[in-house]
């Protein structure tokens, strides 16, 4: 499968802007209730790219590859192992750091396996329930009607916006936020089929529409946030993907920068909630300066991410690929 590296960038892009929101907004009586608010609603529409590239990615990946066990199992490579890791750090450090209002709850496998939202432990990873929910339909779809996927998951999302319609509710699968992955799908198949055309006017329209979710949610205060978010950041978010996946077909190049945070950016977004929350538990931290250790957050988690990378995701990933490649040596006819 090809790698797109503006995609790639795309998710450094995504990663820093929900790490910076959070290191904004870790001590609001520190910088301002409406600075740490204001922040964190347009910050956090990185989640919104992120759902919008996932859609693209997880396409791409099943029409190359019709085994649903094999997706299964890599998706499930891709997210536990490092999931795990640090939130067994949260739990142990949830004995003496409040890292979500309320008492603190016990462990349930809706938790542990990143099912259910919110997460108290590891606020981000609410997110990873959607995630999570989309691959098994995915994986369903491949088990079931593997040559179908554009047209079954397109079935879906049109049933998931009559749900939205006539108010059926049904958990995940009928909430709106799902639709964003709908338009990474949508990206996946006009690129498949030759049919993706850069438009200049993409980038501005996508610009606009972040700052209008943002004026919608916070300034004039949305009677459903959420309704609101799929209609701006998440439209935003595909229009902003569509403009980097067609004009890098043109040969446009990417920041290695980017590239780099987008490597690391499932560590970055996992582990950056728990180092904020660390550094907001120290006063005198904040009381010396408040950018300076706003900045420091985000710099200590990207560092702590990058070693995480290297140390753990990135070696149970190749270890995944390789396996996942023998298999397939191993389920090919013997040719004489």
């Amino acid at each position: 499968m090809r790698i797109f590296a503006g995609v790639q960038a795309m998710r450094g892009v995504a990663a820093l802007s929900v790490v910076c929101g959070h290191a904004i907004s870790a001590r609001p009586d520190m910088v301002g209730p409406e600075l740490a608010e204001g922040a964190l609603t347009i910050l956090a529409s990185g989640v919104d790219i992120f759902f919008a590239i996932s859609g693209f990615i997880i396409a791409t990946t099943a029409t190359a590859q019709h085994n649903p066990l094999d997706f299964a199992f890599r998706r499930a490579l891709r997210i536990f192992p490092l999931y795990w890791l640090v939130l067994l750090a949260a739990f142990v450090s949830s004995s003496w750091i409040a890292l979500a209002p309320g008492d603190r709850p016990a462990l349930d496998l809706g938790t542990i396996f990143a099912w259910t939202y919110p997460n108290w432990y590891l606020g981000p990873a609410w997110s990873l329930a959607f995630e999570l929910h989309f691959y098994v339909a995915v994986a369903i779809v491949l088990a079931i009607k593997p040559d179908r996927l554009f047209e079954i998951l397109f079935a879906g999302f049109a049933l998931v916006i009559l749900a939205l319609v006539f108010g059926l509710e049904a958990g995940i699968y009928f909430h709106p936020l799902v639709l964003e992955f709908g338009a990474g799908v949508v990206i996946a198949y006009l690129q498949r089929s030759g049919r993706l055309r850069f438009s200049r006017h993409f980038p501005a329209v996508s610009a606009g529409l972040f700052v209008a979710g943002w004026y919608w949610i916070f300034v004039r205060g949305a009677a459903d946030p959420q309704f609101a978010r799929v209609l701006t950041y998440g439209l935003g978010a595909g229009l902003l993907i569509h403009t980097v996946v067609a004009v890098e077909i043109e040969g446009r190049s990417f920041s290695p920068v980017l590239q780099w945070l987008g490597k690391i950016s499932y560590a970055l977004y996992i582990v950056h909630y728990l180092v904020v929350k660390w550094i907001a538990s120290f006063d005198g931290l904040w009381l010396l300066s408040t950018v300076g250790t706003t900045i420091a957050g985000i710099l200590l988690s990207i560092g702590l991410a990058a070693a995480l990378h290297v140390a753990v995701e990135a070696p149970i990933l190749d270890w995944g690929r390789k396996l996942s490649l023998m298999r397939r040596r191993r389920s090919l006819p013997a040719v004489p």
